[in-house]
């Protein structure tokens, strides 16, 4: 699996930004807890996948 975070910090130290998936899929996020709700969410690869690209 192959995730982009696009990440900022706030003024007030809130981490924002957004998930985008190896399909596409953009999902935004507003704090620590918000992104980590993404990426629980987020299927598994299957055992075979490669992790890596090589």
């Amino acid at each position: 699996m192959h995730l982009t975070v696009d990440l900022l910090r706030t003024a007030d130290g809130r981490l924002e930004g957004t998930v985008i998936t190896e399909t596409g899929r953009e999902q935004p996020f507003s704090g620590t807890l918000d992104l980590l709700r993404i990426l629980e969410d987020l299927e598994p690869a299957p055992p075979d996948a490669d992790r890596w690209p090589r």
